[in-house]
């Protein structure tokens, strides 16, 4: 009996509900333990079994939750990872793109116009790497 006043009230619900009774939420840990003691199936060695069993059940749920919110915490860092990344490729894009400009802007004043394209391809296929 002292292994009904030691579970946690949840768990208390589960296995009163589990042998049938319809337990409110409201009920204190001391109702519950009169609840399922009172049961007409009661019998001390199986409810502390069910109880256990209720109380693995529990533990695994919390432990299943635990690892979905790490996942979700995991996809969602990696998803600003690869967002940053984008940015940051866009970002040098548009810089190499203005870069593009002014040498394009530069050479019609110089004579080495073609030295300046060659630059911007090569810069082009760092970026892209």
């Amino acid at each position: 009996m002292s292994f009904l006043k030691r579970a946690r009230k949840e768990d208390l619900i589960s296995l009163a509900t589990n042998l049938g009774e319809n337990p409110a939420p409201t009920f204190s840990k001391i109702d519950l333990v009169s609840l399922i003691q009172g049961n007409k199936h009661y019998n001390e060695d199986d409810a502390k079994h069910m109880l256990e069993t209720v109380v693995t059940e529990s533990q695994e749920r919390l432990k299943m939750a635990v690892e979905q919110e790490r996942l979700k915490m995991a996809t969602e860092q990696e998803r600003l990872k690869i967002e940053a990344e984008n940015e940051r490729k866009e970002r040098l894009k548009m810089e190499l793109e203005l870069e593009k400009l002014r040498i394009t802007t530069r050479s019609m004043r110089s004579p080495h116009v073609m030295s300046c394209l060659k630059l911007h391809q090569v810069l082009l296929q760092r970026m892209e790497t």
